[in-house]
């Protein structure tokens, strides 16, 4: 990047037109990087296809509540994005015909708990859209980009023991649990951050089960239900330092 600005700053002085310097630093990027400067290095395919995280992550969240509406604050919150970027990429979708928009009722918490409703632009998925089905397909089959970075920032989380995926990562409605993190000295602070960008990516509301190391072993030894469900159901561990089977 410091590359790059002292390029355009070069290139201003000699007053050369302004679309000669765009063309001259996309060049840079790519002979350096060796590749596009589009290409999204570390995220999933989906991510490279469409070369945006952000609209992948939209288009996630509406196939995983297909059929729902949702007014463009809803959207932000649950996006977790900045609201500019995410308004144009819903922009972009509509004039595609993939999302519409309409006006309806939706339900608003007031104060001191009082739900009163009002009339709001609502956007929804265009079942009629060419490939609705292929895409939705797509975009179901993938619940994250990379597991790779998912356990990376589990991690981060604390003395980590156990990362067990279910649920929505593996495709199975039936288990209890989408994620399970055992382990000890576990920043709640930095678990709930994590868990809300995770809903982000993943598109729906995940239900997550934190244990320590004890309680984790305790259950295992009484051959507790939940436990041992999660375990020997359609799962996926990608940390594994108790060494239990």
């Amino acid at each position: 990047m410091i590359k790059k600005r002292r390029l355009i700053k070069s290139v201003k002085a000699r007053k050369i037109p302004r679309r000669s310097v765009r063309k001259k630093s996309a060049r840079v990027i790519e002979s350096k990087k060796g590749k596009s400067s589009h290409a999204y290095v570390g995220k999933g395919i989906l991510e490279q296809l469409f070369e945006s995280y952000l609209k992948v992550r939209i288009l996630r969240f509406f196939f995983r509540n297909c059929g729902e509406v949702f007014p463009i604050k809803e959207i932000f919150r649950r996006i977790r994005s900045k609201n500019f970027l995410v308004r144009r990429e819903i922009n972009k979708l509509d004039k595609l015909g993939l999302l519409r928009r309409k006006k309806g009722w939706i339900e608003i918490k007031g104060r001191g708990g009082r739900v009163k409703k009002e009339q709001r632009i609502v956007y929804f998925l265009n079942n009629d859209f060419d490939f609705f089905n292929e895409l939705k397909n797509l975009f179901l089959k993938s619940a994250i980009s990379s597991k790779q970075d998912l356990t990376e920032r589990v991690r981060r989380l604390g003395n980590i023991k156990i990362l067990l995926l279910a649920g929505v990562f593996t495709g199975d409605e039936n288990a209890k649990a989408d994620i399970l993190i055992v382990g000890d000295k576990i920043n709640s602070k930095k678990t709930n951050t994590f868990l809300k960008d995770l809903e982000a990516e993943v598109g729906k509301e995940l239900n997550c089960v934190v244990m320590s190391t004890r309680e984790f072993n305790y259950r295992y030894d009484m051959y507790d239900r939940f436990v041992r469900d999660l375990l020997t159901g359609k799962s996926e561990i990608l940390i594994n330092k108790i060494n239990l089977w």
